[in-house]
């Protein structure tokens, strides 16, 4: 943690880290920015700082980025039709309402869909992700009514790499992360190759907060012009006044009733309210929030789950409001939390079973394993998993934790994620003679998964579950029989 505090009351910070534990809101990051210094540097273990994370959603205001740079090198206009930029990937002929969807109606979440699109879905087709968004039907006149949606700013991701040739990851390369010196980030992409608009960025969070500063400078970066000129001030305007996300079923955003309470409104893939104050968001507590009138910007990665994550904007908007234009303060508590949070979560001491290896066949299950090989050892285990992705072999200490990459089937629960190397830590904790605990840490995403194998005579019992998923949070259990 920075020790310099000159401009911040810590008070409210101590009351927000005290709340996000009260409600079990994982905090991995908490970095703080103002007047031209960062104030506080704040991580958990094991999210170190120079580990990459993933932002989600946030990543929408990146892909918003790229179009403010192509509207300036004139590629693009803002009121071009969406459907010009398509010829011959449209399944059909336009609809009326599709032919007049503008590139402005993209930015502002305003495309006249009746549902919301998610990556949760959009990230299971083996085909390119656009051919999803021109399918929905169009049913309301374009430019009118807000309608989160992650393919909405994946078609953005096409145009731009229509227009420049390069996927937009490429694109802002040289124009945006160069500049910034972002040279550690990651970027999915369709089977197209077209990269993921709506989500699937990794960056570490000390970049997602040169990305605020940029911002919260005006598109200025150590005296050098980055962003064009008033595209700062154009993204982060009140283009939408009462926008909400919608209500999650698993398939879809449904919108929100007539009555739901919207705490912001929307700008060009920006959540914007009416005092000025902006932010790129992200499922699980992936936030950039730009306080213009108080100096600031606030960038905060976790793990938080699906009934408190949309609250941590308006939480993050009322700390800092406090926070910024209180006196200088400091409070002890943040520095006891800094302390706590960089301990290594401990590892109960248990009893190791006699050591044994065993494999189990299993027959077609939720969970996508053929086979699961295991090898005990008085201080390790040695887990083989045979499933879709191919062959995996995991080393958990006991009592310790290991540090390796895996590409074991997890995407169920991990808002169908799936990284080919994931870096992870492992340990195995043994909570009974028969019963076998595994624990993995995702360390460059919200997950943490936990596996617990019962032994018993003719096989084992596997349960998979995770911290957070924008869905079921377990699978159904299944069962192998050892291999004769």
């Amino acid at each position: 943690m920075a020790n310099d505090h000159a401009t911040i009351d810590m008070r409210p910070v101590h009351a927000f880290l005290e709340e996000l534990a009260e409600r079990d809101m994982r905090l991995h990051s908490l970095i703080v920015h103002r007047h031209g210094r960062t104030v506080l540097d704040l991580w958990q273990w094991p999210h170190e700082p120079h580990l990459k994370h993933k932002i989600h959603s946030a990543t929408k205001s990146f892909t918003g980025t790229a179009i403010g740079f192509a509207e300036a090198e004139g590629l693009l206009g803002l009121d071009d039709p969406v459907v010009s930029f398509f010829d011959g990937r449209l399944p059909a002929p336009p609809t009326e309402n599709l032919s007049r969807m503008r590139v402005r109606d993209l930015l502002t979440m305003q495309t006249g869909h009746g549902r919301g699109l998610s990556g949760a879905t959009t990230r299971l087709r083996q085909t390119g992700w656009i051919g999803e968004f021109f399918e929905e039907p169009v049913v309301e006149l374009p430019g009118r009514c807000f309608v989160y949606s992650s393919t909405t700013s994946h078609v953005l991701s096409a145009i731009v790499q229509r227009v420049s040739g390069q996927p937009v990851d490429e694109y802002l390369r040289p124009r945006l992360f160069e500049p910034l010196g972002i040279t550690d980030f990651a970027w999915e992409r369709d089977p197209e190759g077209v990269a993921s608009g709506g989500n699937g960025l990794s960056m570490r969070p000390r970049d997602l907060l040169s990305f605020g500063i940029l911002y919260l400078q005006d598109g200025m970066w150590q005296g050098e012009r980055v962003l064009p000129p008033g595209w700062a001030q154009k993204a982060s305007a009140l283009h939408v006044r009462r926008a909400i996300s919608g209500t999650w079923n698993g398939r879809e955003l449904l919108p929100p009733a007539p009555d739901a309470v919207a705490d912001s409104g929307y700008g060009y893939q920006f959540w914007t309210t009416e005092d000025r104050i902006y932010n790129a968001s992200g499922i699980f507590g992936q936030e950039c929030m730009i306080f213009p009138d108080q100096g600031g910007v606030v960038v905060v990665t976790g793990a938080m789950g699906e009934d408190t994550y949309h609250d941590l904007p308006e939480m993050l908007r009322r700390t800092f409001r406090k926070a910024f234009d209180g006196a200088e303060r400091e409070d002890d508590g943040v520095e006891q939390w800094v302390r706590r949070a960089r301990e290594p979560e401990p590892l109960r001491p248990s009893a190791c079973r006699s050591a044994f290896r065993e494999t189990y066949d299993f027959k077609p299950n939720e969970h996508g394993v053929d086979s699961l090989s295991v090898d005990v050892t008085a201080d390790a285990v040695l887990l083989v998993i045979e499933d879709e992705h191919g062959r995996h072999t995991v080393e958990h200490g006991v009592g310790r934790w290991l540090r390796q990459h895996t590409g074991v089937s997890v995407w169920r629960l991990h808002h169908s994620y799936q990284d080919a190397r994931a870096p992870i830590l492992a340990a195995a904790e043994w909570t009974s003679a028969d019963v076998l605990r595994l624990t993995w840490h995702f360390l460059e995403a919200p997950f943490i998964d936990t596996l617990t194998l019962r032994f018993d005579a003719d096989g084992v019992t596997v349960e998979h579950e995770v911290n957070v998923n924008s869905g079921p949070t377990a699978l159904p259990a299944v069962r192998g029989l050892r291999r004769i």
